[in-house]
C-alpha cells in the first residue's frame, strides 16, 4: 500500500512540474507575441494550437479594434484570405470521396456548354485536378476584372466570370508548371457550386462548418459574426482602418471569416485519418524539390523545421492568416491578424510557429 502511495505521489508530483513548465512556457509565448506587436505596431493576433487530437491553447493579443480599444481574443473574426483555399479544397475532396466529382473532370462539364472554353497547346482541356493545383495556366486574377482599393474585387459577377473564363489565353500544355490563381480557384468553387446546384456557402456549411462545428464561420460577413469582426488596417499605414474584401464569384479563393476558435475545429477535422483528408493532402503537382500542392493545401518536407508541413497562408488587405499542420507530431497552429502587410506579418508567424513546434516538441520528449 505504501509502495503504491509513493508512486502515486510521484506521479502527481511530475504531472505538477511539467505543468507548471508549460504554464512558464506558455507565458515565453506571451511575451514573445506581445514584442512583435510592440515592434512592429501590430493591431492584434489571435493563436489556435491543436496537439494530439485536443485544443490546448486558444488566445487573442492586442486589439482587434484600436480606436474602441477592443482586446482581441479567441472568438476575434477575421477575414481568412487564401486560407480559405485550404477549405474550398477541402469541399471538393468531399465531393471527389462521394464520386459526386472526379479530378479528372474537365471544367466544361460545370459551365454553361455555349462557353468557348481555353484549351492547352497539345488540344487537351482544363480539368478540375489542374484548377485546384494552380496547374491550369490560368493568370492570378481574370483580365477583365478592375481592381479599385479598398475592395479590388468588389462586383465581380457571374456573368463576368463566364466572359473571363474566355478571356483566358494558354500557350502551354495542362499541369506543366505551377501558376498560382485566384482566379482558377473562384471557377473551381463555382464548377462545385454549379454541379451540386447549390450555392457554394452552402456546400461548406454541409461539408465543413457543420460537421466541424464551426458555428462563427461562414463566406460572407453575417450579422453574428461581424459583432466580434476585427477592424482591418491598410498594409502600408496600419493606424489607418480599411475594410474586409468582398470577392463576389471569387469567394471561393479567399473570402471566409472565421475565428482561431472555429479554425482549431477545423485543424482536428484535418488531421484524423481518413479518406477525405488523404485525397486532399496526398502530393498532387511537384513544384520544386520537397515542395508539392494537393487540393488547396502546399504539402512540403520542410527543412526549416526538419519535419513534414501542410499548410496554406493567406493575406488580404488589412488581414493575413496561417494555417499549418505538422503530421509527424500531431500538432496544428492557426495564426490570424488584422494587419496585412504579407513579408513582415509572415516573418512574425513564422517566429511564433517554430516557438510553439519547438516547445511542444519538447514537451512531448520530456513527457512521453
Amino acid at each position: 500500500m505504501k509502495n503504491i502511495i509513493v508512486i502515486i505521489f510521484i506521479m502527481l508530483s511530475v504531472s505538477c512540474r511539467s505543468q507548471e513548465t508549460e504554464s512558464k512556457s506558455w507565458d515565453k509565448l506571451d511575451k514573445l507575441v506581445n514584442k512583435h506587436l510592440a515592434e512592429k505596431h501590430i493591431p492584434a493576433i489571435s493563436i489556435g494550437v491543436v496537439k494530439n487530437g485536443e485544443v490546448i491553447f486558444l488566445k487573442g493579443y492586442g486589439f482587434a479594434d484600436l480606436d474602441n480599444q477592443i482586446p482581441a481574443d479567441d472568438e476575434t473574426i477575421y477575414q481568412l484570405g487564401s486560407v480559405t483555399k485550404t477549405i474550398t479544397g477541402h469541399v471538393l475532396a468531399n465531393l471527389v470521396k462521394e464520386g459526386e466529382m472526379s479530378l479528372d473532370d474537365t471544367l466544361s462539364q460545370f459551365f454553361p456548354s455555349i462557353l468557348k472554353f481555353p484549351k492547352y497547346s497539345n488540344g487537351n482541356p482544363i480539368t478540375i485536378k489542374h484548377l485546384a493545383t494552380h496547374s491550369a495556366e490560368f493568370p492570378r486574377y481574370p483580365d477583365n476584372l478592375e481592381r479599385v482599393d479598398p475592395d479590388p474585387i468588389k462586383g465581380y459577377s457571374y456573368e463576368q466570370m463566364l466572359t473571363g473564363i474566355q478571356e483566358v489565353n494558354i500557350d502551354t500544355v495542362g499541369g506543366y508548371r505551377f501558376n498560382y490563381s485566384n482566379f482558377g480557384y473562384g471557377v473551381l468553387a463555382t464548377a462545385m457550386q454549379n454541379h451540386s446546384n447549390t450555392d457554394f456557402s452552402e456546400l461548406l456549411e454541409d461539408k465543413v462548418f457543420t460537421p466541424y462545428n464551426m458555428t462563427n464561420s461562414s463566406l460572407q460577413l453575417t450579422a453574428k459574426n461581424i459583432k466580434k469582426l476585427a477592424t482591418p488596417y491598410l498594409e502600408v499605414n496600419p493606424s489607418v482602418e480599411t475594410e474586409p474584401w468582398d470577392m463576389g464569384t471569387m469567394a471561393g479563393a479567399g473570402n471566409i471569416f472565421s475565428n482561431v476558435k472555429d479554425m482549431s475545429q477545423f485543424l482536428l477535422g484535418i488531421m484524423e485519418k481518413n479518406e477525405i483528408n488523404k485525397i486532399q493532402q496526398t502530393p498532387l503537382f511537384k513544384i520544386r524539390e520537397h515542395y508539392f500542392y494537393g487540393l488547396g493545401c502546399f504539402v512540403i518536407d520542410s527543412k526549416k523545421v526538419n519535419t513534414r508541413l501542410i499548410y496554406h497562408g493567406g493575406d488580404v488587405d488589412g488581414y493575413s492568416s496561417s494555417l499549418k499542420y505538422y503530421p509527424e507530431y500531431e500538432l496544428g497552429t492557426v495564426l490570424l491578424t488584422n494587419y496585412g502587410e504579407g513579408r513582415v506579418i509572415g516573418e512574425v508567424f513564422m517566429d511564433i510557429e517554430v516557438y510553439i513546434l519547438e516547445l511542444l516538441k519538447s514537451t512531448e520528449k520530456n513527457n512521453p
